[in-house]
């Protein structure tokens, strides 16, 4: 019986200093971890590519809403003019065009 009695004891033993070893090197591992800069290490991952767009996407998002609080800033005399002479072609060709001339073209068939 003294034998059992010994080996119980000698298993509680080594069982709390296996404990003991993974707490300490469980506390070791946590402050070596506390003294590393992960900002560091996500910068070899980070940006991805979607983040790079949706930061692309606020920058103009940002961008249009100055040019909407502030046009005066954004306007000047540079801004698209059209030559009255090209209007006047456009309108020549649009009167040219007469669709109802050519209406049998055109026309859907209707019930035979």
């Amino acid at each position: 019986m003294k034998t059992n009695n010994r080996d119980f004891i000698r298993s509680c033993w080594e069982t709390l200093l296996v404990a003991a070893i993974i707490g300490f090197l469980t506390i070791f591992a946590v402050k070596a971890e506390s003294n590393l800069n992960f900002d560091a290490l996500n910068g070899l991952f980070t940006p991805t590519q979607s983040e790079r767009f949706f930061q692309a996407g606020r920058a103009d998002f940002e961008r249009e809403v100055e040019i909407f609080n502030h046009p005066e800033l954004y306007l000047r005399d540079d801004l698209l003019q059209i030559d009255p002479e090209l209007i006047e072609q456009m309108d020549r060709y649009n009167s040219a065009v007469d669709f109802k001339r050519n209406d049998g073209e055109y026309e859907l068939y209707r019930d035979r």
